[in-house]
């Protein structure tokens, strides 16, 4: 069986896959003792992402949301890029005190700009809360990073404020994209490698053509995947 790049996928287009995936197994004139279970929680977990997916294509705080979140992350990479220029300077205390801060900035992740919503903001309210407290807050004081600390407080406490908002507005679905495709992802591929192993079991002809359906539908998905990637690389490089 082809191999799945799954994070190629957009969530639309692993949408698309799973759902023609979950179309061929129902559709299949075989044997699907072995596969029930594994099947079963295809079919939950996907029921779990079409929601969320759904919520945001219709949810108006979804774009507001989305910027939000990607003002934060400026002000989260202009703080830290700040706190790294400072390791450099050469007045008096100034490298000793970003080397503390970094090593907080560490100690959340530097990258923490590439959690999912609910932990970034986690990781971002506790970095915020340790830099209030000595000697971590003479350390910012030395560096004069007041300023970007407040910034990237703002940006969080107004992603915040419009996370509530949404969440007022409907609690049926409380779960983002990335929390409900991470459970999809897994029992995808625990599905996809039970169905190899079945295919060796069965030795029948309509096995060997319900995986042949899988190979041809993974192999047009991945293709549009990658394209769909190269476009958008290259208007990233355009724009």
């Amino acid at each position: 069986m082809h191999k799945i790049a799954y994070s190629l996928f957009s969530h639309k287009a692993f949408f698309t896959f799973v759902k023609g995936l979950l179309a061929i197994l129902s559709s299949a004139s075989v044997d699907n003792t072995g596969m029930t279970v594994f099947i079963e929680k295809v079919s939950r977990a996907f029921h779990n992402f079409d929601l969320a997916l759904t919520r945001d294509l219709v949810d108006p705080y979804t774009v507001k949301i989305n910027a939000a979140d990607r003002m934060r992350d400026l002000r989260f990479l202009g703080f830290k890029n700040y706190v790294e220029a400072c390791s450099y300077r050469k007045q008096e205390g100034w490298q000793e005190a970003a080397v503390q801060i970094k090593a907080a900035i560490e100690r959340y992740g530097n990258d923490l700009y590439r959690l999912s919503l609910p932990e970034e903001s986690a990781a971002l309210q506790n970095l915020m809360s340790d830099l209030e407290q000595e000697p971590l807050k003479a350390a910012c004081d030395v560096i004069q990073l007041q300023p970007w600390i407040e910034e990237l407080n703002l940006a969080q406490t107004h992603f915040e404020a419009l996370r509530q908002q949404q969440n007022s507005q409907d609690h049926s679905v409380n779960k983002t994209l990335l929390e409900t495709r991470k459970p999809l992802n897994r029992a995808v591929k625990n599905l996809l490698k039970m169905i190899e192993l079945q295919q060796v079991v069965q030795e029948s002809d309509a096995f060997n053509a319900m995986v042949n359906q899988i190979d041809n539908l993974i192999a047009t998905s991945m293709s549009s995947a990658r394209l769909s990637r190269s476009l958008s690389d290259r208007i990233d490089i355009e724009g």
